[in-house]
């Protein structure tokens, strides 16, 4: 059985099945950046971590700078790259705002 993974666009030929795996170093570095970056914005706004609820407004983001970078990855790439990541954004979030998040949860434990 034939499957056909690639398609020609005005840019070029494009793989329609790649992996986040098979992106150059500096694409997953400006993914990575974006993703935080979304998550920290979220955070500024709402001034609560975001959770499920806000994984949307993140990705949302992130997908449209990926379009505008013109990098070409499956969502779903990037929406399992995101959930593995998730950890790691909020610990990078926390040291940042190590004092706020203290006093969340200090007001939270009254």
């Amino acid at each position: 059985m034939s499957r056909k993974n690639h398609v020609m666009t005005d840019r070029g030929l494009l793989q329609t099945d790649k992996k986040f795996s098979s992106l150059k170093e500096r694409q997953k570095m400006k993914i990575a950046e974006w993703m935080y970056e979304a998550y920290r914005k979220c955070y500024v706004e709402s001034g609560k971590i975001p959770g499920k609820g806000k994984e949307s407004e993140v990705l949302g983001y992130v997908f449209r700078k990926i379009d505008d970078a013109g990098i070409w990855i499956l969502d779903r790439e990037i929406y399992q790259y995101y959930r593995s990541r998730k950890a790691k954004l909020l610990k990078r979030l926390k040291k940042e705002f190590a004092h706020d998040l203290a006093e969340q949860n200090e007001q939270g434990n009254r």
